[in-house]
């Protein structure tokens, strides 16, 4: 089964998203309540993913 979640999060950056949807989803992945996640992060200037890299609040990866 495939569902789709959205969320508007209260985060400072997309940093502290994707850290936050990364710490959720790896707790659910843990308790065996999902078998794997993607998520994209919409900030205007870019989309950001799970895969995304950061250095001192930037994409580098």
């Amino acid at each position: 089964m495939k569902a789709e979640i959205s969320a508007t999060l209260k985060t400072e950056s997309a940093e502290d998203a994707q850290k936050l949807l990364n710490r959720v989803f790896e707790g659910l992945l843990k308790d065996g309540l999902i078998e794997n996640y993607t998520f994209e992060i919409e900030t205007g200037a870019a989309v950001i993913t799970e895969k995304c890299i950061f250095f001192k609040g930037n994409v580098i990866a």
